[in-house]
């Protein structure tokens, strides 16, 4: 699979996260913020979570297809629930 678009990001990605079904992408980055992109719509769809972690985001897992996992810099660990917009 090719990634396309995911430039969104204004520091190094250091971790990505595919959700259960495939259909989404999750990246982390040292700009401190979560990416979740869907792989079905435009990149311009994405969910943004800016300021996830006081530092870089160091590590990301799906729970399920709509609960992600993060944990960063600031050494916590924080669950974000994705609901439909």
């Amino acid at each position: 699979v090719k990634l396309k678009n995911m430039l969104y990001h204004t520091a190094r990605i250091n971790c990505l996260a595919w959700s259960p079904d495939s259909t989404m992408v999750a990246t982390g980055s040292l700009d401190t913020s979560v990416i979740i992109y869907d792989v079905n719509k435009p990149a311009s769809h994405r969910i943004t979570v800016k300021g996830a972690h006081l530092g870089g985001v160091y590590g990301l897992a799906f729970n399920d297809d709509h609960t992600i996992v993060s944990s960063g810099e600031d050494a916590c660990i924080r669950l974000w629930r994705l609901v439909q917009q």
